[in-house]
């Protein structure tokens, strides 16, 4: 393979074959212009042609990064991953992603421009975890782009990102726990169908959407168990069920009497529900249900818990909280990690380990004295 230069003014160009148009059949010509010198188009033309002939050269998609990405998320990002996960990332595509970098050509995209995209939502008081949760969508988008064909190199592999500070975990201690339980036993009426979902959340450490999942099919009252099988899911205007989002997470926990007698408190209430409104009562199975039987929202879950706190007066955290609570409970009293993380429907044990690092100095200083406790019990018995 030859290629043709030319020189235009002061500069100098070249022209290559670099295969031919797989609809047309025509052969596609692509020219190369701005070089100083023969001699340096005739360098960049020598590495042009191998690229061609090792099967490596890119013909550069002309269409804007817009298109591109609407086209991605529908065709593949759709299909790989739970509808509720689509609808929170294609939100975050036509809100922010889009308006910033959307009407760019695909081909031009370099790191600079995603750089700067970064650096705009940081200084208009996005988190690091939003600008982490960008960038996941972008260099995944760019990463098939790339295997395409499309473009050569994905820009945001080039891209530095900020760093996430951890959190420091807010839990509540026993005491809290029963504060609570005790006081919201006792508020109003109207938020009775709130607290099987706080009974459940503390002595299980299941997710939010977990427990308004929950229906009494997955219940062995007898027994004492519950099948975690599916979540709750909101997008908008629409609420739905889905598999839970790892296979780690369904799974099935044994639960302390406490919350297995309010659990068959919770089935005696309904069924009064149930008598009152007849026919408008709706039978969805649900344990965690509204008066009606219909499903609770986790919005309005969240709206009740801080108030609930309030009555309560105990430290106001998090209802995702009460899971870390349940955990951290359970490390401190000494239970093995692989059984916690099973517990809470972890992918792997090392997950929990981070998540409650906090907690394995507590455990250390109660293994330590165990240890010695056994052996001074020995030593005492062989004398």
């Amino acid at each position: 393979m030859k290629g043709y230069f030319r020189k235009r003014g002061t500069k100098w160009s070249f022209t290559i074959d670099v295969g031919r148009d797989p609809e047309t059949g025509k052969r596609k010509q692509k020219t190369v212009s701005g070089f100083k010198t023969k001699k340096e188009a005739e360098k960049a033309c020598a590495e042009m042609i191998a690229q061609v002939e090792n099967g490596q050269y890119v013909v550069e998609s002309k269409e804007t990064y817009g298109e591109y990405l609407l086209n991605y998320m529908n065709n593949v990002a759709r299909h790989a991953m739970r509808p509720s996960g689509f609808t929170n990332q294609m939100y975050k595509v036509k809100k922010h992603i889009l308006p910033a970098l959307g009407q760019m050509k695909l081909k031009d995209i370099k790191p600079m421009h995603i750089q700067k995209f970064y650096s705009q939502k940081l200084n208009e008081g996005f988190s690091p975890a939003s600008i982490h949760s960008y960038h996941a969508i972008i260099s995944k988008s760019l990463r098939q782009a790339k295997n395409w064909g499309l473009i050569q190199e994905n820009a945001a592999s080039s891209v530095s990102l900020p760093r996430i500070e951890k959190k420091q975990l807010k839990t509540w201690s026993l005491d809290e726990i029963n504060q609570f339980l005790h006081a919201i036993s006792k508020r109003d009426k109207r938020y009775e169908p709130f607290y099987i979902i706080y009974v459940l959340a503390i002595y299980s450490g299941m997710r939010k959407g977990e427990i308004l999942a929950l229906q009494w099919k997955d219940c062995d009252l007898e027994n004492g168990y519950i099948r975690v099988q599916r979540t709750l899911a909101k997008t908008p205007g629409k609420l739905f069920f889905q598999e839970p989002k790892t296979a780690q997470s369904i799974r099935t926990i044994k639960l302390p009497d406490f919350a297995l007698q309010a659990l068959k408190a919770q089935k005696i209430k309904q069924k009064a529900w149930r008598l009152q409104l007849g026919a408008a009562y709706q039978d969805l199975d649900l344990v965690a249900s509204d008066f009606d039987g219909g499903t609770i929202t986790p919005s309005e879950v969240d709206h009740d818990f801080k108030r609930a706190c309030e009555h309560a007066g105990v430290q106001k955290i998090r209802f995702h909280d009460l899971r870390h609570t349940h955990a951290t409970i359970l490390l401190q009293l000494g239970e093995n990690p692989k059984v916690v993380s099973e517990r809470l429907g972890h992918g792997n044990i090392t997950v929990t380990l981070t998540t409650y690092s906090h907690v394995l100095p507590i455990m250390q200083d109660n293994l330590a004295k165990n240890f010695d406790d056994a052996l001074k019990n020995t030593s005492k018995k062989s004398i």
